[in-house]
């Protein structure tokens, strides 16, 4: 089990990084087999640039920096809040595997084995078909990832609860307020009851601005597959499909939105996309993507 020393590390590394992205940290973090070895110069990257990052962002940890780290730890677990670092045995096997993976990820609630078996189901207006598609793929023994920042995303997990599935929801922001709004509140407790909420941000991030591409990152890196219900082009449900497919998930859509949206038609095009004739189709390619999958560790 990973120790709170190695957590810290994983803390103070990510915030040490400055001119590069955050997943660049977790790399390096990968290569070296950990945070605190990489401290001790143990990089072993091949590659010039990640080594050299490697040595520019421990050589700007400091002791009390560590210190931070624990604190927030600690702070955060008093609050029923965990740490799960790029380190730890516990991150989601699905996330891992992103090119673009968070070095860590604040939990309330708990991550599980089998959450790897999840479909993450996104939409920008139609919340009563991806209410319907929710409750159908929890039915189905699927887990349901979601955002939770839109009414359509409240009635994704509702839904999904309701016909006795688990969800995991991905906050835009930080997890220590895990709703967006005061109306999703209630929403996000019993989210946390039955499955989890997850956050890459640092606690306490306001929604908007960089928060908005952390919890893309970490909707499309939880669920082995998305189904997007609708969506114009350039919003939400087109980025969500972009990320997805930028890091080797499988986009379903719906059958409306192959056909009323050229962007959706102009993507398929690259690979990687099947639209579905309806929700029962959804289900039973869903179920069969997912069973195929190999099953890269217990979450």
């Amino acid at each position: 089990m990973t120790t709170i020393h190695e957590q810290a590390a994983v803390l103070a590394l990510t915030r040490a990084t400055r001119d590069e992205p955050w997943f660049h940290t977790a790399r390096v973090i990968l290569d070296a087999g950990g945070a605190l070895k990489l401290l001790d110069g143990g990089c072993a990257s091949r590659d010039e640039d990640d080594r050299a990052h490697a040595a520019a962002v421990a050589a700007r940890v400091r002791p009390a920096d560590l210190a931070w780290g624990r604190e927030l730890v600690t702070a955060m677990r008093a609050e029923g809040v965990h740490l799960v670092t790029v380190a730890d045995e516990a991150y989601p096997g699905n996330l891992l595997w992103a090119y673009d993976r968070p070095p860590f990820l604040w939990v309330r609630g708990g991550l599980r084995a089998g959450d790897h078996r999840a479909v993450a189901v996104i939409g920008d207006h139609d919340a009563g078909h991806a209410a319907d598609a929710a409750r159908a793929l929890a039915e189905a023994g699927l887990i349901v990832v979601a955002p939770l920042r839109t009414p359509l995303d409240a009635a994704v997990h509702r839904a999904a609860l309701a016909a006795g599935g688990r969800t995991v929801g991905v906050p835009e922001g930080g997890v220590d307020a895990p709703a967006a709004a005061e109306e999703y509140a209630s929403v996000a407790e019993r989210i946390a009851e039955r499955g989890a909420l997850v956050s890459s941000c640092w606690p306490g991030t306001a929604p908007g601005g960089s928060a908005a591409t952390c919890a893309r990152v970490v909707t499309c890196g939880l669920a082995d597959c998305l189904y997007v219900v609708d969506g114009a082009d350039g919003g939400p449900s087109s980025r969500h499909v972009e990320e997805a497919l930028n890091t080797g998930k499988h986009v379903f859509v719906s059958q409306r939105l192959h056909q009323e949206q050229p962007w959706a038609r102009r993507v398929a095009a690259r690979g990687g996309m099947t639209a579905v004739q309806d929700i029962d189709d959804l289900c039973a390619q869903a179920v069969n993507l997912v069973d195929m999958a190999p099953r890269t560790n217990t979450c």
